[in-house]
C-alpha cells in the first residue's frame, strides 16, 4: 500500500511538472548497493554490569532499483527500491546473553535529487529525503519469542555521479547514507531494542537507462 502510495505521488508531481512546461525525463537504474549499518550501545547497563549491552547489524549486499524523475536542468525527484537480506546481533550485558534474529529487508526511500555543475561526461548530484525500512524475520532466529516484522521511518541523505555512455545509458556511482532506530521486533522481554539511532553506510552502482 505504502509503496502504490509513494508511486502515485511520483506520477502526480511528473504531470504536474509537465503541466507547468518543465523539461521532465525519467531514467529507471538497476544495481547493486552495500548494506554498512554502525553498532548502537546502551550505556545505561553499565551501572548494573560494567558492560553496555549492543545492538548491530550484519553488512550485507542488496539489489536496488531507482526510478527518476528530472524537472528541467537543476533537480528530480528519485524513488529507489533496495531488498538485501542480513542478521540483527544483540547482546545483552545483564545477562551476557547473545541473540541473532535473520531478516529480509526492505528499504523505500524518496529523495530530492539538486544537479551539481556538470558536463557532458559528468553530473554529479546531491539529495536528501526519507523513507521506511521493513525488517521481515525469517526462521532463522535464536528467541524465546517469535520476531515479528518491524518498519522503521529513517532521515535519507547522499551524492552521486552519473557518467553518460551511448545515447540513453549511464554508470552512476552514488553514496548514500540512512539515519534510522534499530529494530525491536515487538519482543519487548527480549534483550532487542536499544532504543538508539544507527548510521547505515550504503554506497552502490547502477546502470541507469535514460528515456
Amino acid at each position: 500500500m505504502k509503496a502504490k502510495l509513494i508511486l502515485i505521488t511520483v506520477l502526480a508531481l511528473g504531470s504536474v511538472a509537465h503541466a507547468q512546461g518543465f523539461v521532465s525525463h525519467i531514467s529507471i537504474g538497476l544495481g547493486l548497493q552495500g548494506i554498512f549499518p554502525g553498532s548502537t550501545f546502551d550505556k545505561s547497563t553499565v551501572l548494573t554490569s560494567g558492560l553496555p549491552s549492543t545492538q548491530s547489524t550484519t553488512n550485507s549486499v542488496g539489489a536496488v532499483g531507482d526510478l527518476r524523475f528530472d524537472f528541467g536542468h537543476h533537480s528530480a525527484f528519485d524513488i529507489a527500491v533496495t531488498v538485501n537480506r542480513n542478521s540483527e546481533l544483540f547482546f545483552n550485558a545483564s545477562n551476557s546473553l547473545f541473540t541473532r534474529v535473520q531478516t529480509n529487508n526492505a528499504e523505500i526511500i524518496g529523495t530530492f535529487v539538486f544537479r551539481l555543475p556538470s558536463n557532458e561526461h559528468v553530473k554529479p548530484y546531491a539529495m536528501i529525503g526519507g523513507g521506511t525500512v521493513r525488517f521481515s524475520p525469517n526462521s532463522a532466529f535464536n528467541t524465546s519469542g517469535v520476531p515479528a516484522v518491524d518498519m522503521k521511518p529513517a532521515f535519507a541523505y547522499g551524492f552521486g555521479t552519473d557518467f553518460p555512455f551511448g545515447d540513453h545509458l549511464a554508470l552512476r556511482l552514488q553514496y548514500r547514507g540512512l539515519v534510522r532506530s534499530e529494530p525491536d521486533f515487538k519482543l519487548a522481554a527480549e534483550p532487542f531494542g536499544t532504543g538508539l539511532k544507527t548510521h547505515v553506510a550504503e554506497p552502490s552502482i547502477q546502470i541507469v537507462y535514460h528515456f
